[in-house]
């Protein structure tokens, strides 16, 4: 692992541990519930010792030893193991709280921040990737404070302290014969354990490939079913998976290397404790109780610090998940209102496209080469022209979707750069070719773009689409859940849901893409109806390929690889655009 690897390492302990320390009550609470915890767990086998020691004299030079002591100790013991475990579950208890909260806030914060992110990322990431990358990242935190601040790492920490205190304070000789095996032990399993981080690294990128692929397929589930790609399928996601566990077995092996190690360790450490010990109590130098003590010390010693060789990994694959979901939370965005936006009042002259360049990315090509446009209040313009010759972009850059590369947009003169992002959204509603509807409630979808709207109102803008009819048909009407995107729905239905969600938003600009694009004769016509509806007194963008949906309109504008070609009326641009008379002419040949 190089050197940057291991500085991502430490970033990421020091900022989820920070987040932790940030409440230095709860780390207060913590401290001291676990010392006082050691405490009375370690006093058992101190109480121990003292039971067989006052035996053994009591066996050998017949000192008084009733069964009123033996009661007393054994009490004592039962007392300290009482207190000592329920200092220990509220200690686990109140960790719980912490760490789950910290693991919510970080979710919060990494999903909120999924949503803001402009739509470059999200047309360049899989959202089931992402999404799995914020649950498995937040699940990864909770496991990481869980081990450090838990039962795997500061708390036996905290313990070897203690008991290592205890036993230098027995005998110096014999504690150091105690932690003799652990630095060869902690290098081996460092060492080891960022091979199996490398492995579970390349083992998660693995599987992650593989839900990302089930994620797609899942999500068209009914083009599988239709070209009958059910097997393929199965079979593929069974081949990917069986890869990523192919590559876990390799840090399987070294789990079971590990594993003989720290065994092998282990029981060398006790032979050469009681081999040492055993001696000094032949040479009469310490009790059979002390023996006792010493073996049982070591014993909480090796118990815990045992666990490292699972701690380890275990905190590296966690480290690479967080690492993901920090990767998300720390995406920047790209597209921010700017410093002193104003709020956009409702449009009430004008959208003018001044001089508008744009591309994707620094080395892509031109998408739009200087357009200007004029989109007067109140007035239907539609934008025709082959596909990819810049129409959506145009709107999309409406939407602030995407920033110009050069130019600007203006609306009343203002530039919608300096405007903010919600004020601008809130005066455009958008129904588009491929209807986006969440898999919740009609009246849930419909009301979306105004969440405040009542029932009345939400109904009285199903009406005006045309969707009241066939929404109180619904086995639950209003309240009938659509399915995921929508599917329980027809075509025709959801694009009257789209409408209906539309008309309540009640916008100043209402945008058609390709709205009838996908419909049977009836669907279309019925669309057809309540778009007519919604476009009354409205400023209107359409883009069509279909010309009997735009020849209506006050405004033409004929796209051609990134420029605008002709402006006008339907008749005089079969007279003057080249373009245009020929897409009429392929439209209605007949």
């Amino acid at each position: 692992m190089d050197n940057r690897s291991v500085a991502g390492i430490w970033s990421i302990l020091g900022r989820v541990l920070g987040e932790f320390i940030r409440n230095k009550r709860v780390v207060t609470v913590l401290l001291v519930l676990s010392l006082f915890a050691a405490a009375f767990d370690v006093s058992i086998p101190i109480i121990n010792q003292k039971l067989i020691d006052a035996l053994v004299n009591s066996l050998v030079s017949g000192e008084e030893f009733t069964s009123w002591h033996l009661a007393i100790i054994a009490a004592s013991i039962l007392v300290a193991t009482l207190i000592g475990r329920s200092l220990t579950n509220a200690y686990g208890y109140r960790l719980f709280q912490e760490v789950t909260k910290i693991e919510d806030r970080f979710r919060d914060r990494a999903y909120a921040k999924y949503l803001n992110l402009d739509t470059y990322y999200h047309h360049s990431n899989s959202s089931g990737q992402i999404i799995g990358r914020i649950d498995r990242g937040a699940v990864g935190l909770y496991a990481i404070l869980h081990d450090i601040v838990g039962q795997s790492l500061v708390v036996p920490a905290i313990y070897f302290v203690v008991i290592l205190t205890i036993l230098v304070f027995k005998d110096p000789f014999i504690a150091l014969l105690v932690v003799l095996p652990l630095p060869t032990y902690l290098f081996l399993v460092r060492s080891w354990s960022r091979q199996v981080y490398e492995i579970d690294r390349r083992a998660h990128d693995q599987f992650e490939l593989a839900g990302r692929e089930q994620y797609d397929v899942a999500s068209n589930v009914m083009t599988v079913k239709r070209f009958t790609q059910e097997n393929r399928e199965a079979l593929s996601q069974q081949d990917m998976r069986s890869a990523a566990r192919e590559i876990q077995y390799g840090a399987e092996k070294l789990w079971n290397r590990m594993d003989m190690l720290q065994a092998t360790l282990a029981a060398a450490g006790r032979v050469v404790v009681l081999f040492f010990a055993g001696s000094l109590v032949m040479r009469g130098e310490i009790t059979i109780g002390e023996l006792t003590l010493f073996l049982s010390l070591q014993s909480m010693v090796y118990a815990p610090m045992f666990q490292l060789s699972v701690l380890f990994p275990r905190l590296r694959r966690n480290i690479a998940r967080a690492e993901r979901l920090f990767q998300v939370i720390d995406e920047p965005i790209e597209i921010l209102d700017s410093p002193g936006a104003q709020e956009l009042s409702p449009l009430s002259h004008e959208v003018i496209f001044q001089n508008v360049w744009f591309r994707y990315h620094n080395e892509s090509p031109l998408v739009l080469k200087g357009i200007d446009l004029k989109i007067e209040k109140g007035k239907v313009v539609a934008l025709v022209g082959r596909s990819g010759s810049g129409k959506s972009t145009a709107v999309n850059l409406l939407v602030r979707a995407y920033e110009p590369t050069s130019g600007a947009i203006l609306i009343d003169g203002h530039d919608i750069k300096g405007v903010t992002q919600k004020s601008l959204r809130r005066q455009i509603a958008t129904v588009s070719q491929e209807v986006e509807l969440l898999g919740r409630s009609v009246k849930e979808n419909i009301r979306y773009g105004r969440p405040d709207a009542t029932d009345l109102e939400v109904e009285e803008a199903a009406r005006v689409a045309l969707a009241h009819e066939f929404i109180e048909k619904l086995e639950e009407g209003y309240d009938t859940i659509v399915g995921e995107r929508g599917l329980k729905l027809s075509g025709g239905q959801r694009q009257r849901v789209s409408i209906a969600r539309a008309i309540l938003r009640n916008p100043m600009v209402l945008i058609l893409d390709e709205a009838l694009s996908q419909l049977d004769t009836l669907s279309e016509r019925l669309v057809q109806e309540a778009t007519d509806r919604v476009m009354a007194g409205r400023t209107v963008i359409i883009i069509a390929h279909r010309l009997s949906t735009v020849m209506r309109a006050d405004q033409i504008v004929v796209f051609d690889h990134g420029d605008i070609e002709a402006v006008g009326k339907h008749e005089e641009l079969l007279s003057k655009s080249l373009i245009y008379k020929r897409l009429y002419e392929l439209q209605f040949a007949s």
